[in-house]
């Protein structure tokens, strides 16, 4: 069985959607990584950010990295 980093956890295994509710300013940082109307995608919301980032190729530690000093 795999086993899940405990760093990071808060972001990477939680839905876009809920993330981009509780900290809407984040919506500008998800276009740059993701492309300009990712979050007007269907599906983009419901997928979990490390899934997403896995599908687009981006860098996971970087974006994480970022929100984290956001959050601060």
């Amino acid at each position: 069985m795999m086993q899940y980093p405990a760093e990071n956890f808060s972001f990477e295994y939680k839905l876009i959607g809920d993330i981009v509710k509780k900290y809407p300013e984040i919506s500008e940082m998800m276009q740059r990584y993701f492309g300009g109307h990712c979050l007007e995608r269907p599906g983009f919301k419901i997928q979990t950010l490390g899934m997403v980032c896995i599908l687009f190729g981006v860098d996971r530690k970087k974006l994480f990295k970022e929100l984290e000093d956001l959050q601060n």
